[in-house]
């Protein structure tokens, strides 16, 4: 009989991982963002801003860094009366369109891949993923420190 253990897993996120599959949207196959996006204007021409809002919520699940779909957010926000979440996207798309950096669109950003990356010797792609998600999350101490660990191997 075979039984679930982390015991023998590095660098998993163990703590948490609960809470946040409980608080993660649960996307039916994920479409890519071109596609997500497309189906996203199609809810928003038929008036079903709710379907709207959780496309694009499926989107930024995947691929924060994408501008559009967080200033497509803010404006359904915006137009169902939640003024300072919407201002919080619009800050966001904004914030994302003034970054200059290289990103890389087969890749999306989460920590978990950035992990996952590092654990197979890309170490490369594990640190561009990493500034990626510092760029969204300044001050999140678990990928400051996972910065100084990685930039001190390497």
């Amino acid at each position: 009989m075979l039984a679930a253990s982390t015991d023998n897993i590095k660098e998993l996120d163990v703590q948490g991982s609960l809470s946040d599959q409980i608080n993660a949207p649960k996307p039916r196959i994920w479409p890519g963002v071109k596609a997500g996006l497309t189906e996203a204007k199609e809810a928003i021409e038929n008036k079903n801003l709710t379907l709207a809002e959780q496309l694009l919520r499926e989107i930024l699940e995947f691929a924060p860094a994408e501008p559009e779909p967080w200033h497509i957010l803010a404006a359904i926000l915006n137009r169902k009366g939640d003024k300072d979440e919407a201002k919080a996207c619009l800050r966001r798309a904004l914030k994302i369109k003034k970054t200059n950096i290289e990103l890389q669109p087969a890749l999306p950003a989460s920590k978990r891949m950035a992990k996952l990356l590092w654990a197979q010797d890309d170490t490369s792609a594990a640190l561009n993923m990493l500034a990626e998600l510092l760029l969204e999350s300044p001050d999140d101490q678990e990928l400051i420190a996972l910065q100084q660990t990685w930039t001190a191997t390497t």
